[in-house]
């Protein structure tokens, strides 16, 4: 057979199924050279140590394979994903949020994996209050395997609140909050009272979904064929509050994405922040006094609806199916590593607590606890890791009924963050920049209409 007949056949049988991809995996291995299989993560040590777990399957199974991680920058990701997979060359898995694991499913692009959570039991092992769905489920079928949680909350200087009088941040509603970032400016010459990211990146997107959500807003609306909702008086509210919010944050706050929120915490520079728990982790690593201050505390609560939806990282791992000649491997070396307690430890305690696991074995098991934040902060440690888990949010699981292909689709196109700009940098009514953002919303979803289609 020619060179060429034998790439369409094996083209075409990657197209069928796992199965028969995995029985085109001969001729490679007949050559003597070790085949890679690409595996893309976010920065962070986190995708290397799984990768390493799934090497010692491969040693251990198929000495003829071996997984190499791709970091792939925060803001990159859907950018590396449409190019590559456009290009006909995907990773073997990648680890992604579930807008994109929806999105892409509903392309037809991903393996359904509802082999792999049968035999890895991840229904029954989840933590309490995550369904299997949410991590990236289409029309019924499962395409992600959970490996990850990390939820966007409140973080807190305690002893500058404490100082200050301004009662407890758990009790908080956006009234007492707005109060409390007020008073810290007002009263720590030099300091913000609150830092969050208002650049025209997917850290601001992120950090101003919570406000409309918790005001009881939305971007789409699922019950009515996902028509384009954008423009409510409760997203209007939101922003309303952002400005309100706004005089008491650094004045490059408008520039600000994922890492100048966290530098501007750990250097003391702000009274309270929004962000994941990778703040904890720098804050003990290069300030500790300001560590042993920090604590985190569930979003405050809108004092309309009472809502403190945070958005939240919900990470699986994705099989790519076109053009992915390592299906079967990847399936038996995820399943390998996700049944394997202290593997699965050891990922989650490689960025403590940034990343959260999702597993109750995992999270309960004597190695995760004996980790020394458990000692210093187990109170912000479960408000992290469980307490936030049945108010977890993001644009594929707007109000939680049923799957957002759109959301995933608007995902990485920062048209929540460019709306709050135009309101803060053009000066902008608050309904002026919404009612210039359902517009840009709407056009999406007339240009993804297809995908109602399926």
């Amino acid at each position: 057979m020619s060179t060429t007949s034998l790439l369409a056949t094996r083209r075409a049988a990657l197209l069928g199924g796992s199965a028969l991809a995995a029985g085109l995996a001969a001729p490679a291995l007949a050559q003597n050279q070790p085949r890679v299989a690409r595996v893309w993560g976010e920065p962070g040590p986190y995708g290397g140590v799984f990768v390493q777990g799934m090497n010692e399957w491969a040693e251990r199974n198929n000495a003829g394979i071996r997984f190499e991680v791709e970091q792939i920058p925060w803001d990159g990701v859907t950018v590396k994903l449409t190019t590559d997979l456009a290009a006909r060359r995907p990773p073997a898995l990648i680890s992604v949020e579930s807008p994109i694991a929806y999105q892409l499913a509903a392309e037809g692009l991903l393996e359904p994996v509802e082999d792999v959570n049968n035999a890895i039991r991840a229904r029954e092992r989840l933590v309490d209050g995550f369904s299997l769905e949410q991590f990236g489920a289409w029309k019924g079928v499962q395409y992600a395997v959970p490996v990850h949680h990390q939820p966007c909350l409140l973080v807190v200087q305690q002893d500058i609140v404490n100082e200050l009088g301004l009662g407890d941040p758990a009790s908080w509603n956006w009234d007492q909050f707005a109060n409390a970032a007020r008073t810290i400016s007002e009263r720590k010459p030099g300091m913000a009272g609150y830092t969050m990211a208002l650049g025209r990146n997917l850290c601001a997107d992120y950090h101003i979904t919570q406000f409309i959500w918790q005001a009881g807003g939305m971007t789409w609306d699922p019950r009515d064929g996902f028509k384009t909702v954008f423009d409510s008086p409760a997203t209007v509210e939101a922003f309303d509050f952002i400005r309100r919010l706004h005089p008491f944050m650094p004045r490059a706050a408008v520039e600000f994405s994922f890492l100048q929120v966290v530098d501007q915490h750990v250097a003391g520079r702000t009274g309270m922040s929004a962000y994941w728990g990778r703040t904890m982790g720098r804050a003990a690593e290069e300030t500790p006094q300001l560590f042993n201050n920090m604590e985190y505390y569930l979003n405050p609560a809108h004092p309309g609806t009472g809502m403190r939806w945070s958005w939240t990282d919900i990470n699986g791992w994705i099989i790519p199916r076109r053009d992915n000649a390592f299906i079967r491997e990847t399936k038996e070396a995820v399943t390998y590593v996700s049944n394997n307690v202290d593997w699965l430890v050891r990922y989650s305690q490689s960025l403590m607590p940034n990343v959260g696991p999702v597993f109750k074995d995992v999270a309960t098991a004597p190695a995760m606890l004996a980790h020394p934040f458990y000692q210093s902060k187990r109170r912000s440690l479960d408000v992290i890791f469980s307490q936030s888990v049945p108010h977890t949010c993001n644009t594929g699981l707007e109000l939680r009924h049923g799957v957002n292909p759109l959301a995933g689709s608007a995902h990485g196109r920062s048209v929540w963050a460019q709306a709050v700009q135009r309101m803060l940098l053009n000066n902008e009514q608050p309904r002026q920049a919404v009612q210039w953002g359902q517009r840009q919303f709407e056009t999406i979803r007339r240009d993804n209409a297809r995908m109602l289609a399926g």
